[in-house]
Parts: structure tokens; C-alpha cells; sequence
């Protein structure tokens, strides 16, 4: 039961580690894995979820600095850097 009690307090650690690492500045997910040491497969997971919230938002498109591939999509958690909506609201 320790176990599991373990994974869930590091998977929760994971999570916010890979928050704050995408509120500094938009980063791929390639490069909050290289800064943070938690795997890609992870992290593609935890933006999966943050988007579901609302708690991040793809930025632009960029090369990225670890894998060198020309597109790659960048993400913030920080709200003030989220790209405005140009959608009318309907209330």
C-alpha cells in the first residue's frame, strides 16, 4: 500500500514540476523533458490533461531546441501569455 501511496505523491510531484516548467516561458514538450528529467510520454499526458482544465494553451509553432524539427508546438501554463480568443461571445 506504501507503493502506492509513493507513485501517486510522485505522479502528483511529476505534474507540478511540469507545470511551473511550462509557466516560466513557452517550451516544447521535448524541452520541459530535457530541463525536468520527467519522460516525454509523461508529459504528453499531463499537457493532455491541463488542456481538458484550461491550464495551458499552444502558443505558436517553433524549431525546437533539443530535437532540431522545424514545427514543433509550444505550450505555457501561464495565463497571461495564453493567445486571445478573436471569437464574438454570444452572451
Amino acid at each position: 500500500m506504501a507503493n502506492s501511496n509513493n507513485s501517486q505523491a510522485n505522479s502528483n510531484d511529476q505534474l507540478n514540476i511540469v507545470f511551473n516548467a511550462f509557466f516560466e516561458n513557452p517550451k516544447t514538450m521535448q524541452e520541459v523533458s530535457k530541463e525536468t528529467g520527467v519522460m516525454r510520454s509523461n508529459i504528453f499526458w499531463y499537457v493532455r490533461d491541463f488542456r481538458k482544465h484550461c491550464k495551458i494553451a499552444l502558443v505558436g509553432y517553433r524549431k525546437c531546441k533539443v530535437t532540431n524539427y522545424s514545427k514543433v508546438g509550444t505550450y505555457t501554463t501561464n495565463p497571461d501569455l495564453f493567445p486571445k480568443s478573436n471569437q464574438l461571445k454570444l452572451f
